[in-house]
Parts: C-alpha cells; sequence; structure tokens
C-alpha cells in the first residue's frame, strides 16, 4: 500500500486501575528543543539513570521504551555525523543502576540485525543490535525505579531505494495493559520491571493507569501536552469514540476516506468528494480495520486508496522513499494547503453499526500533528481506548481532567474543530472552483510519475511533503488520533539527503496484506519495539 501522510502522533491514552480521591494527572516536562530532519517535532525531556542523563524522547508507545546508546555513533558507515547527540544518547556505562543482563533472552545476544520496529509499522526497517535493560527514569518530580526498556546501538533505517539514515530519536513507552513487566526465570525469581503509568498509579501519584498526548507543532506554536493519569479536556473536541483495545495495539474499523471544503471556493470541481477508501477496490467498500499506533506516523492504506487520494493532489510517487511528495511548482498546491480543505477520515464509533466518526486532517498548516486525538484505559487487561477530533492552533484554555479506574469513556470540550482552524485558513473565492481542477489533478499526477520513474524530478526540485497513503497525518492521541500533514521546506529536503537516514514510519496499518505505500514523509523514527501481548511473561535461559 501507498502510505497517506495522517499522522497519529497526536495524544491519549488513558488505562485505570485505581482510584485515588483528589489525584491530579501529572504532567510531563517537555524538551526546549525539537528534532527530525522532516519536523520539527516535540518531544518530552526526562533523566535516564543514577546519575541522570538528560535526554528527550518521542512520547507514546507500550511496554518497553527504546532507549538509543551513546554506543550507536560507533556506526560512522551509515553517517559521519551522530545525529542522536542533539536529542542526547544514553551512557549506560556511566550509570550505577543500568541492568542488561539480568533478563537473559536470546534477543539480548542476538547481535547485529533487524530490529523490532518501534510501532506496529514495518515498511521501514531497522537495524542495529538491541537489549532488554532497565533502569531509572526521572520525570523531573517522580523518579521511577527499573523502568523496562531496550538499550539499542548502531541504529539505522532503510528505505526502498537503498538508502540508509540514521535514527536520531527513541521512544519512551507509558506503559500497557499491566502494571509492571515480568520476566519469568525458570528455577528463580521472576524479574519484575516497571512500567511509567503502571508505577505511578500504584504509588498513588496517580488516578489510574492511564494517560493523555497531543504532541502539538513546533512551526505552529502548538505545545504538546502529555498528561499521565488524565488528559487534557482542550485537545478533545466534540465526540469520543470509545471500544476496546487489543493487547497493546488500538484497532479501529475504517469507514471510508473524503476529500472536503469547509467555506469559500474549491480547487477542485466539488466541495466533497467521499468513496476514496473503496474507489477501485469494492473488497473495501464496507471498511477496513486499521490500528492506531502512536510511535508511527502513517496509517498503511490500499494501494487503490492511495492512488485514488493521489489523483486528486498535484503529488508524484518517489519509489526511493515510497512516498508521495507535492509538487510545489503546481499553482493549486499553494490553493490546497492554505484554503479551508482536509482530508477525512471516518470511523465506526464506539464499535457500532449504527454510528460514525469523522475526523479531519487540514490540508493546510501541513506541518502539524494535530487532527486526532486518542487516549486509553488499560484497566485490568481490558479496557477501553479512545479516539476523537483534535483541534487546531487556535484552541480554549488547557483544562486537565483526571482519568478514574472505572471510566469508560471520557468527554471532549463543546469548542468548535473549523473555529480552531480559521484564522490559519485562507478562504478561496467561490467562483474559484475550477471545471479543469481534476483533470488537471489528474494530468499532474500521472505525468509527474512518469518523471519520477524517468529520474526526471529531483527530490530538491520539487519539494513537498509526502503524502504518504500512510495516513500519517492522523495523530493519534496515544490513543487519540491526530492527522498530521507536514511540510517540509526546500532546506530541510537537501538537509534529508545528507542526514544519511529519514523518517521512519509510525503509522497504523490496515489487516490488509498487499503492499504497502506512503502518501507522504514522516518525521524522524518514532517505533515501539515491544510486543503486544498483554501480561507478559518471559522465560529466561
Amino acid at each position: 500500500m501507498y502510505p497517506l501522510t495522517v499522522h497519529w502522533s497526536c495524544l491519549l491514552v488513558v488505562s485505570a486501575v485505581c482510584t485515588v480521591s483528589g489525584t491530579s494527572p501529572y504532567a510531563l516536562r517537555w524538551s526546549d528543543k525539537s528534532f527530525g530532519p522532516d519536523g520539527p517535532w516535540h518531544a518530552v525531556s526526562v533523566a535516564i539513570g543514577n546519575p541522570g542523563q538528560d535526554i528527550a524522547l518521542y512520547p507514546g508507545g507500550s511496554w518497553e521504551s527504546q532507549i538509543l546508546l551513546t554506543s550507536t555513533c560507533d556506526n560512522t558507515t551509515v553517517s559521519s555525523v551522530c545525529y542522536g547527540n542533539y536529542a542526547g544518547l544514553f551512557n549506560n556505562g556511566a550509570s550505577d543502576t543500568y541492568d542488561n543482563s539480568s533478563i537473559q533472552l536470546l534477543i539480548n545476544y542476538a547481535g547485529p540485525g533487524k530490529l523490532n520496529s518501534f510501532g506496529m509499522a514495518d515498511a521501514i526497517p531497522l537495524y542495529g543490535e538491541e537489549g532488554y535493560a532497565y533502569d531509572y527514569v526521572d520525570l523531573f518530580g517522580s523518579k521511577v525505579p527499573n523502568v523496562s526498556m531496550f538499550g539499542i546501538s548502531g541504529i539505522y533505517q532503510t528505505y526502498p531505494g537503498g538508502q540508509n539514515y540514521p535514527v536520531e530519536v527513541g521512544v519512551l513507552a507509558f506503559g500497557g495493559p499491566s502494571i509492571n513487566q515480568s520476566f519469568a526465570n525458570t528455577g528463580s525469581a521472576s524479574i519484575n520491571t516497571s512500567l511509567i503509568n503502571g508505577y505511578l498509579y500504584s504509588q498513588g501519584t496517580t488516578a489510574s493507569n492511564s494517560y493523555g498526548l497531543h504532541i502539538g507543532s513546533v512551526n505552529c506554536d502548538i505545545s504538546g501536552s502529555a498528561l499521565l493519569g488524565g488528559y487534557d479536556q482542550s485537545r478533545v473536541l466534540g465526540d469520543v469514540s470509545a471500544q476496546a483495545y487489543n493487547s497493546g495495539s488500538f484497532p479501529i474499523q475504517l469507514l471510508d476516506i473524503n476529500i472536503g471544503v469547509v467555506s469559500g471556493g474549491s480547487p477542485w470541481t466539488y466541495s466533497n468528494k467521499s468513496g476514496l477508501l473503496g474507489e477501485n477496490n469494492s473488497t473495501l467498500s464496507l471498511g477496513t480495520t486499521v490500528h492506531a499506533s502512536p510511535p508511527d506516523p502513517y496509517i498503511y492504506l490500499p494501494q487503490s486508496t492511495c492512488d485514488a487520494i493521489a489523483s486528486e493532489l498535484p503529488v508524484t510517487y518517489q519509489s526511493d522513499f515510497g512516498l508521495y511528495f507535492w509538487n510545489t511548482s503546481d499553482h493549486r498546491y499553494s490553493q490546497i494547503v492554505t484554503a479551508s480543505t482536509y482530508l477525512g477520515f471516518t470511523f465506526r464509533k464506539n464499535s457500532l453499526n449504527i454510528a460514525n466518526i469523522t475526523i479531519k486532517v487540514p490540508f493546510a498548516l501541513l506541518n502539524l500533528t494535530l487532527a486526532a486525538f486518542v487516549g486509553v484505559n488499560w484497566g485490568t487487561g481490558t479496557g477501553n481506548w479512545f479516539l476523537a477530533q483534535a483541534p487546531g492552533p487556535n484552541m480554549g484554555t488547557s483544562t486537565p481532567v483526571t482519568i478514574q479506574e472505572a471510566d469508560t469513556t471520557i468527554k471532549g470540550s463543546s469548542s468548535s474543530w473549523e473555529d480552531s482552524w480559521a484564522p490559519y485558513w485562507t478562504e478561496l473565492p467561490a467562483s474559484s472552483t475550477s471545471s479543469t481542477a481534476i483533470a488537471t489533478a489528474v494530468a499532474t499526477h500521472q505525468s509527474t510519475a512518469k518523471e519520477s520513474a524517468a529520474g526526471g524530478l529531483s527530490v530538491g526540485a520539487k519539494i513537498a511533503i509526502a503524502v504518504p497513503c500512510s495516513v500519517a497525518a492522523i495523530g493519534l492521541v496515544i490513543s487519540a488520533v491526530w492527522f498530521l500533514y507536514r511540510r517540509r521546506s526546500r532546506k530541510q529536503v537537501e538537509e534529508l539527503s545528507k542526514y544519511t537516514a529519514v523518517m521512519s514510519y509510525r503509522g497504523s496499518k490496515t489487516d490488509d496484506p498487499g503492499p504497502r505505500y506512503e502518501l507522504g514523509l514522516g518525521r524522524a523514527p518514532r517505533y515501539e519495539l515491544g510486543l503486544q501481548e498483554p501480561n507478559r511473561v518471559y522465560e529466561l535461559s
């Protein structure tokens, strides 16, 4: 499938176990830096080890955190520059409490090779060396001991064209369906490692094993929001869809995709076009199951769906990256990304056949991690995860809300999504709708695809974002979805050509077994490395 760039980087995962009356959500600290060659992206700041070492990590993930070690810079064949130093790499040898030997799984002795993905998406494979470990993680207010993590070195990713690129930022996992992670050792006592959410809940610091996360946007001055044991209601607009999670993943039925215009004229000959999910593929007419994966930037869609969306946009497919890029020299490009246009994703609401919920991802301000909110209440092995519309830059006042153990859903604010975007849109005059718009889009898509195949289109020449058919902009609020379209500048693209490793996919995926394609470039890798089984128990050798 081609990935369509709709980002799941938006926030909220909630999981509840125990109710502590009067306990407020715990807010994580955000780094004052931003990261990613195709970003910039927000990241949270923590200190790892004893004594603590300050490191920035992308938030959102289940089970183990993915921590890049200083030894990752030893691999100079991928890049002579160690980009991971900017976010901070963990010097495990300088920590008195780092333990990578007690958990004696085979993976700890496997040596260099293909790694587990940081999320569910594996279209861009990761390579390096990893092993289970545990150590302190200081949240600057609460210090969590024995946090489960993968220590990773020599990491890089390989794109479809064969290019290798380094990975510069790891992932901070918030927890899972259990309070801790146990590794069973035959003939010896089990080793219990901590999961951040579960530990704070067990200590009475938070009211539930849950969290709410919204990555926000650096360029649009939308700060990040990461609350453990609760969520920020201003990041949740209107209706919320609550459905059961499946182990560590968040499945939901995607019913359709549409292109729409909120107000004013349209860059197309229509103001709304639905049926894009199943266009040219009747097997998708009733929908398909997708999995929200906060560390991944895309939702992977069938090729027919990506083709249908791409035919409406001035984009070209870049096979080396497996992504579509905007043709910024096309006059319709500026119309599409500045007008009140959006890509809408319609999901089955609350797992019911009688209700739907649509998450709208603006084409405007494409570098926002914005469209949806995700959250999850893990409960004690069973619970719900939450999906809702996230706001644009003009959002309301922050309103922290505690998630209690018995909560099966959350409540959104009454703020308007359209109002949160209105100041940033430039409406086209009603007469701007062109009878040749669609034909132009199709011709552009076809001709640029030929140029790409013939090597006639350079990344530096017709820059864009990718609208990867991996709907990455669907930013999930860690169990909440956000749709994020990223727009890339010429400077950033040129930077990428030097930066020996580009973005990785954070996205969700469909259950379709066919080839996967991306419609857009994602930010530097956000992956979840852990397996997805609840209450996992591992046998030690």
